[in-house]
């Protein structure tokens, strides 16, 4: 979402490649009734040469991520007593044309069988390491709060040195999952950013330039009544 912000053309990537997977997942299901492979290749040459396009998108953003992700996550724990070294990393089962080209052609028979594309840029993901452990599976929910919010803070950096702004930054409910010193590290580092902050109970933030908002009943209030 964040790239295809950035670059428009990068959407117009995925929209092309998901309408050939689904060309190409559509003829592996009646493959048996044509008696005839030659499509195939056809598709399997698209395919590869989206997903390197692609792949030459997601591993520059992701690259710029890994560049700035320890730095700030060491601004989102700074109050907390365990050192934590994150690192981000692309998971995708090539990196060249040629290398997608191979991946779709080996999984061939598979496809057939199942009747649907197993391989391709559209598996790709990314993972977070807190000292070398998967955050998802073995992270402390406030490690997982705070590595989300780490992951939007190098967002709002990236943004605003692509575009010379600085974007808004919505939080929505954060605050329920950190613990006291992860939060005081984040709201303490929010600058020069304009942020809006909803949540279920008041927050007490020793900033200037802050103005506080009560939903009660569908009607907004500037103050609680």
């Amino acid at each position: 979402m964040m790239i295809s912000s950035l670059k428009p053309n990068y959407i117009h990537l995925l929209n092309d490649y998901n309408r050939v997977l689904e060309q190409r997942n559509n003829y592996l299901k009646k493959i048996k009734e044509l008696k005839n492979e030659d499509l195939l290749e056809v598709l399997d040459e698209q395919l590869a040469n989206l997903s390197y396009q692609i792949f030459e998108y997601r591993n520059e953003y992701l690259e710029k991520f890994a560049t700035i992700i320890q730095e700030t996550h060491d601004i989102m724990t700074k109050n907390t007593k365990n050192e934590e070294n994150i690192k981000i990393k692309y998971i995708s089962n090539a990196q060249d044309k040629q290398g997608f080209l191979q991946n779709l052609k080996k999984s061939k028979n598979i496809d057939l069988a199942r009747g649907f594309t197993s391989t391709g840029i559209h598996r790709d993901d990314f993972l977070i390491y807190i000292n070398k452990k998967i955050v998802s599976i073995y992270g402390s929910q406030g490690q997982q709060r705070t590595t989300t919010l780490t992951l939007k803070l190098c967002e709002l950096k990236i943004v605003t040195e692509e575009i010379g702004e600085t974007p808004i930054l919505l939080l929505d409910d954060f605050m329920s999952e950190l613990d006291e010193n992860r939060r005081k590290s984040f709201l303490e580092n929010l600058k020069d950013s304009q942020v809006i902050i909803t949540c279920t109970d008041k927050i007490e933030l020793q900033k200037e330039n802050i103005k506080s908002f009560y939903v009660e009943n569908g009607k907004v209030h500037s103050e609680r009544k």
